[in-house]
């Protein structure tokens, strides 16, 4: 066989391309490949180059005529539009026409592909990459990324803000929000983190200061991440504003001083006083009362300044952690999925899509949890309260959550009593679904979750059963604070915010919940309302 044949055997062996081959002056096929033959006899299409033309063009409102006169001067053409296949369906496809010679004779070839999968995986990457930098943007902290080397490659509106730029970060380097003073040392400190990496605050037992574009310094706390995109490695940083903080420690050393003094004081007007003591007493007593009431707030300030600190950090970690996974699976999964090009291998491409789509649910999953714990604690959710059937209810709640439910999972769900209730449908939804998806996650294949609602006038009751893991009992009592996760469930993802936000959303409608639990054999919630 020679070359010729086997490039033309080649060609007609390609099967996720529609290929043929007519002469320029006639229009007559002279060579087709069999997904472009099959096409034709689907379509009942006469093979007259002008005849298939009219039938690709018509259909998307493209001139013949300008398509002609722009093969006839460029020797190309080249265009993105809509085929009806066969079956009835409409797909996008890249249409390119071209002119060559082979010999004398002038000939036109037309090359139909198939782009569908390619724009929609395409549409699916740019979504993600939009919900990542809303994410990034309107986070309520100082995010900075770096390379290797210091410099800066990402940083969010509020790291602007805080540093009072008004154009853009990118380019400069970490030294450059870091006071002249200390920036010496700066790079081999970055040195010896870029030697051994590890997520953890930054500076510990050492004050640190931040410098803003106007020479302003400011104390910080900074904690560190790092993470790798293709080989290269990076570093992300959390920087939090703590100069209020600062201030209420100074003033809190200030009365401690004012105390010391007072107390210093006080001892020697006793030296010199002794025969007025018994009137003096009283005065004194009061003088030390009002004293310690003050030290007493003071320090009460720097204790919730300190959960507060605590609690940010809990935030960075957890969040550093819940975000990578899920972003890195995003990227990993778009880039493997260029890489797909054959027809054979849709089912690696579906596989990898499908990856993405769980990942950006997780994403958004996390968002609204940390979303719906700053309206609480704003104030900004208030119960809104409505008549509606408990029961249809619930049941629609159960029917949308049976697509997640998992192998040989199945609801029994029983209702008695009355039907109408007056709650906040909203409310009770986020309860149902944050509790039903609970049981379902911590329980095995083949489990049966039971969920209960009773309506006795205006008392009601939901109960909702799992076999699942069960809770630790000295978990228990921490199981509705913020960002606590049970020791037996740290495999597993989530954020410790679901059942605090359900407390909260229990209390707005005047309720109470409740549970019970064991080890391995499952655990029960109960929510009631208008119970005494």
């Amino acid at each position: 066989m020679n070359l010729q044949s086997s490039i033309l055997d080649a060609i007609c062996n390609v099967q996720d391309e529609r290929i043929a081959v007519w002469d320029a002056d006639s229009g007559t096929l002279i060579f087709s490949n069999q997904p472009f033959a099959e096409f034709l006899k689907q379509k009942k299409l006469s093979p007259q180059f002008t005849d298939v033309l009219n039938e690709l063009l018509t259909q998307n409102a493209v001139s013949t005529d300008l398509l002609q006169r722009h093969l006839s001067e460029k020797g190309y053409w080249i265009q993105d539009i809509s085929i009806q296949e066969p079956t009835g369906q409409h797909k996008l496809s890249k249409i390119r026409l071209s002119k060559f010679e082979s010999g004398e004779q002038k000939m036109i070839l037309l090359r139909i592909i198939n782009i569908e999968e390619l724009h929609s995986a395409i549409d699916i990457i740019r979504q993600e990459k939009q919900r990542f930098e809303a994410l990034f943007e309107y986070a309520s902290m100082a995010i900075i990324v770096a390379n290797m080397q210091g410099d800066i490659v990402m940083a969010n509106q509020f790291t602007k803000n805080l540093f009072s730029y008004t154009d853009s970060i990118f380019g400069l380097k970490v030294e450059d929000l870091i006071p002249q003073r200390f920036r010496h040392k700066h790079s081999g400190l970055r040195e010896s983190y870029n030697h051994k990496p590890e997520n953890r605050p930054m500076g510990q037992g050492m004050p640190l200061f931040a410098v803003d574009s106007k020479g302003n310094e400011f104390p910080v706390e900074v904690s560190l991440g790092h993470y790798s995109i293709h080989g290269e490695r990076f570093v992300i940083a959390f920087i939090i504003d703590i100069s209020k903080r600062r201030a209420i420690e100074k003033q809190l050393l200030e009365q401690n001083d004012l105390l010391e003094k007072n107390n210093r004081e006080i001892e020697a007007l006793n030296d010199e006083l002794e025969i007025k003591v018994a009137t003096r007493t009283s005065e004194l007593e009061e003088t030390l009362t009002k004293l310690e009431e003050s030290k007493s707030e003071l320090e009460s300030a720097l204790n919730k300044e300190k959960e507060l600190s605590d609690m940010k950090t809990r935030f960075v970690s957890m969040a550093s952690h819940e975000f990578r996974t899920p972003l890195s699976t995003i990227l990993s999964s778009a880039s493997l999925l260029a890489k797909y090009k054959l027809t054979e291998e849709q089912d690696k491409r579906d596989k990898h899509v499908q990856r993405i789509r769980s990942a950006v649910n997780n994403l958004t999953d996390i968002l609204n949890e940390f979303l719906s714990i700053g309206r609480i604690e704003e104030g900004k959710i208030q119960a809104s309260f409505s008549s509606f059937n408990m029961r249809e209810h619930i049941t629609l709640v159960c029917n949308e959550m049976t697509s997640i439910l998992k192998q040989g999972q199945q609801f029994d769900y029983l209702h008695s009593g009355e039907t109408l209730v007056q709650l906040d449908l909203s409310l009770l939804r986020n309860i149902l679904i944050n509790l039903i998806s609970n049981a379902i996650k911590f329980s095995p294949n083949d489990a049966v979750i039971k969920i209960r609602s009773d309506v006795n006038g205006q008392k009601i009751l939901i109960s909702i059963s799992d076999s699942g893991i069960g809770i630790p009992d000295e978990d228990q009592k921490h199981l509705f604070e913020r960002f606590f996760r049970a020791h037996n469930v740290t495999n597993i993802q989530g954020t410790g915010l679901g059942l605090h936000i359900v407390s909260k959303y229990v209390e707005l409608m005047n309720g109470k919940i409740t549970f019970t639990s064991e080890l391995e054999k499952g655990t029960t919630f109960k929510v009631y309302f208008n119970y005494e």
